[in-house]
């Protein structure tokens, strides 16, 4: 699979039968969820279509949230302001990727660890409309993504909204495990992923994504990655980790753990974090697939622990950091993945202590985490 292997899926799956202490409150949090989105969706990008823009009606379409109507010239190109969120901009289709994403990933996770067919029918369901179906699957690229009305319809930053199909990905992996998905629309998924890869590794807009020097390009590693495992295309796997490997962290990061393309930007605490989890993403993936890149340097031997450590004091109290301060706390797991790989218990320590969300995913990282402190605890008994 591709954020958890086999051998650390199954313990967890065990552990919860057996009610161990640790898969209590997680158990608890993940059932939950997944009996929400039992009752939500399916969704589908042709229900809700943006206005004025001709556009193939399985086109996926989003607007850049930076982009503002221009106050001078009404239906005139749109001005972008950095760091000012555009509440008003189209983003029906984003939305719904990300509730489609989230319950895919919910149900899919709760089927496999909770032994219920419900989750795993419904999940079906909802991959099933995504992808699949004629009238409403989503055509496999994000060609029209973050467009800035006006000036440009077609943008590479757009591959940004692609990211939680990596979440996706790994609640259909599980669902593959139940035994109860359709082998046809198994199949029918995963060319649709073989067609997004191209999309990803050939297109003009993903490329010039790839040669960002930002978080996009760390993100389209991190979707590389994981379409490619998901796609069992080792060629393409293996391109993404060296890219990551030998252009995108050794080209990002100072000496001092900073990142400077991030910090250029509004809201520069908020794409720095970003970064970081795109960066330990990439690594996760690999991991699980028997390839070490939590050790990969930059100049003066930075590595993730020299990033984490300048991150850290922001991390617990975001008002010292001299620019922008906010930033998306779902985005903390990312200390327990650098935790887990790099052996310091210390961060996913940090990643508990931090406010985060409730929601499926913290409930999964909090099983992976719990299976590997409980592994290292055997291990030293």
């Amino acid at each position: 699979m591709t954020l958890v292997s086999e051998d650390e899926a199954e313990p967890i799956h065990s552990a919860i039968i057996r009610r161990e202490a640790w898969t209590l409150d997680s158990v608890r949090r993940l059932r939950a969820e997944a009996d929400k989105r039992l009752r939500e969706g399916p969704w589908t990008v042709t229900s809700d279509r943006p206005k004025g823009v001709d556009l193939d009606p399985h086109d996926y379409y989003s607007e850049d949230p930076y982009a503002w109507p221009n106050p001078e010239s009404e239906g005139g190109p749109s001005v972008m302001r950095d760091g000012q969120i555009n509440p008003n901009r189209f983003q029906a289709n984003k939305l719904a990727l990300n509730a489609m994403c989230d319950a895919v990933f919910t149900l899919g996770t709760a089927a496999f660890l909770l032994d219920d067919t419900r989750y795993a029918q419904r999940a079906a369901r909802v991959i099933q409309t995504w992808f699949v179906n004629p009238r409403t699957r989503m055509n496999p690229s994000l060609e029209f993504a973050r467009s800035v009305p006006g000036v440009n319809s077609v943008r590479g930053a757009g591959i940004l909204d692609g990211r939680v199909f990596i979440r996706a990905i790994q609640g259909m992996e599980f669902l593959a495990q139940t035994g109860a998905w359709d082998a046809k629309d198994q199949a029918a998924v995963r060319k649709w992923f073989g067609e997004y890869l191209v999309w990803l590794t050939q297109s003009k807009n993903a490329g010039e994504e790839k040669k960002s020097g930002n978080h996009h390009a760390s993100w389209w590693a991190a979707q590389v990655a994981a379409v490619a495992t998901f796609e069992a295309n080792s060629a393409a796997q293996q391109a993404a980790f060296n890219y990551y490997r030998d252009r995108i962290f050794p080209r990002q990061i100072r000496p001092d753990g900073s990142a400077p393309h991030e910090e250029s930007r509004s809201r520069s605490l908020a794409l720095s974090v970003l970064n970081l989890e795109a960066c330990t993403m990439v690594c996760r993936i690999a991991q699980v697939q028997g390839v070490d890149l939590w050790p990969v340097h930059g100049k003066s031997n930075t590595n993730l622990n020299t990033v984490i450590g300048y991150l850290e004091p922001y991390l617990a109290d975001p008002h010292k950091w001299s620019k922008d301060a906010d930033f998306p706390v779902d985005g903390l797991y990312s200390l327990a993945f650098a935790g887990m790989g790099l052996k310091k218990p210390e961060y996913v320590a940090l990643f508990r202590k931090l406010e985060r969300p409730e929601g499926a995913w913290v409930s999964f990282v909090d099983l992976m985490v719990g299976r590997w402190e409980a592994a290292a605890h055997q291990t030293r008994h």
